[in-house]
C-alpha cells in the first residue's frame, strides 16, 4: 500500500513566484514538478553532505542557531512562541 501524501505549503513573494512560473515553463514542466525536484536534488545533496548521519548533531543544530539569532537570547518557552504566532496567523 502506498503512503499517504503530505501537503506542503509555501507562501512566496510575488517576484519568487514569477521567476519559478518562467523557469518552470521553460523546461516544460509545473511549478509542482519543478519544486518536487528542486527538494528532492538538495535532500540528496545534504545525505551526501553527511547532514543525516544517523546520530543528532547538536553542533549543527547550535551552528543552525547561531546563524539565525547570533547572540540574542530570546526570552520564554518556545512553545509558547509558537502558541502565539498560531494564535496571531489565525485572527487574521
Amino acid at each position: 500500500m502506498q503512503a499517504k501524501k503530505k501537503r506542503l505549503t509555501l507562501d512566496l513573494d510575488p517576484p519568487v513566484q514569477r521567476r519559478l512560473k518562467a523557469v518552470a515553463a521553460l523546461k516544460g514542466i509545473s511549478m509542482r514538478r519543478y519544486c518536487l525536484t528542486a527538494i528532492e536534488r538538495e535532500l540528496t545533496r545534504d545525505a551526501a553532505n553527511g547532514a543525516f548521519a544517523g546520530s543528532f548533531n547538536i553542533e549543527a543544530l547550535v551552528a543552525l542557531q547561531e546563524e539565525a539569532f547570533g547572540d540574542k537570547v530570546l526570552p520564554g518557552d518556545g512553545a509558547e512562541f509558537i502558541r502565539e504566532a498560531r494564535e496571531s496567523r489565525n485572527a487574521s
